[in-house]
Parts: C-alpha cells; structure tokens; sequence
C-alpha cells in the first residue's frame, strides 16, 4: 500500500522509477558500520528489505544539476525501508538516522510496514575533512501516518508532494520543494492547516517551529521547579516566567498563522 502510493503521489516521469532492490551488502562493503549499526542491520525484524524506488536527475528528470562548495545536488534518491508491525514504533527513528546518515545523496525516505509509514528528507552539506561524506544539518521526519490516508491535512501533504507542483529549476530547487512540504505539515499541527509556503518562509517557520519546542521544555521543566519550591516569592517569580514564555508561545503560533 505505501509503495503504490509512493507511486501515486510522487507523480514522477517514467524514466525516474527503477524499483531495485538494495541489499544490506550494500552497507556493509561501502561503510564503516558502528556496532550497534550493523545490529540494526542484520536484524530481519527491523529491516527486512530495501528498495531504490527512483532515481531523478538530469537525465531520467530533465532538471539541471546544482553543485556549489557546501552542497551537491546530482542526484535524488527515491527510497524504501520496510519494517514490521511489532518494531515500527520502537525502531522508526533509528532505522532513519542510520540510512540518511550513511547516504551521501539527498534522500526522500520512506519507512513503512502493512498499517502505517515515515517519510524522511534531510538537508546534508559536503564534509569539508571528506567531500565523500556528508554532515546532517537538518532532518525532517513525518509524524506516522495511518494507511490508507484519511487525515485532510496529510491527504493535502502528500498531494503537494507531487512532481508537477515542484520547482524545477534544478534538483536543488526541487529537493527544497520536498523541504517546503515537511515544514508545512509541520506547521498544520499548530494552525490546524496544511500550506505549502516559499522555501524561505517554510525555514523561519522552521525556527519558530523549533522555538515552541524549547519554550515548550522550558516550561516543564519550570513548573516542576515550581511544584518542588517552598519559598512564596520564588513560586510567584516561577510562575511570572511560566505565563512570560507562554505568551511567547502564542506569539509564535500568530506568526506561523500569517499568509
């Protein structure tokens, strides 16, 4: 069910698909795999196959390439985990750290078992010690979405997904489209609907996205301070700051509210 509509949604030209399987030798003779790595490997529950879905570049995709000294574009990589039902919660986010960490290539990964699925991108810049590797500079994960799709919000994210919305000045362009709709569905959780906004716009939402977070914590951490104190002036300071970042919370959401 998540490889057809993988399919469905992409939308990409025919020349891109190539629907080959990768095997976990794959991994074991091009890196240097941790231990705890090569456990997740070689565990068939966790991942039990691997699979180039397509490949979109200038010549199956007719979008230019873009390389500058920070970031190589040459190729996108359409990929496939398959997991089980019993270790899709409990290893989903490991089994994404480890695939995009290793891949060199910008990656639109997707995690799945028979109910549910993950996607995953990741902004990589080139490893100035090895321009062989790459350095994680963001990544962006879905929360799990339940097959078949009946939420509208993740009904209008994977419709957005599709080749033909896209910018395709070059594949940077079109991976950053990819980028754009991870942070749109992102901000759905707070304004209860799903836009696709500019690249730039889609980043500082990011950052207020990443800020509510934080102030998210903050408070927590706060109000378990405050629970545990005895002193009344220090309770009436605690609780001051509470309501001070809360504000800060709501200003945030109104930011992420604008057109």
């Amino acid at each position: 069910m998540a490889l057809a509509l993988l399919h469905k949604t992409l939308n990409l030209p025919n020349a891109c698909w190539v629907n080959q399987k990768l095997p976990k030798t794959f991994f074991r003779r091009n890196f240097d795999l941790t231990l705890s790595d090569r456990k997740l490997l070689d565990d068939f529950s966790i991942i039990q196959q691997m699979e180039v879905m397509a490949l979109v570049n200038a010549e199956t995709a007719n979008i230019p390439n873009y390389i500058d000294e920070n970031v190589s574009y040459e190729e996108i990589i359409i990929l496939a985990i398959q997991t089980t039902n019993e270790q899709f919660d409990r290893q989903k986010n490991k089994i994404i750290d480890f695939i995009q960490k290793y891949f060199p290539n910008p990656l639109f990964l997707v995690l799945y078992d028979n109910q549910q699925m993950v996607l995953s991108v990741a902004e990589k810049r080139i490893n100035s010690n090895d321009v062989t590797k790459r350095v994680i500079e963001k990544l962006y994960v879905t929360p799990t979405i339940s097959l078949p799709i009946r939420e509208t919000n993740y009904q209008d994210f994977t419709t957005n997904l599709a080749f033909e919305k896209a910018n395709k000045l070059n594949l940077l362009n079109y991976y950053q489209h990819f980028i754009q709709c991870f942070i749109g569905l992102q901000t759905a959780q707070i304004n209860g609907t799903f836009v696709a906004r500019p690249y730039q716009r889609s980043k500082e939402d990011a950052l207020l996205l990443e800020e509510i977070e934080a102030l998210k914590e903050t408070i927590f951490a706060l109000e378990n301070q405050a629970k545990k104190e005895t002193q009344v002036a220090e309770m009436v300071k605690l609780n001051t700051r509470i309501q001070d970042l809360r504000k800060q919370i709501e200003n945030n959401q109104l930011q992420l509210s604008k057109q």
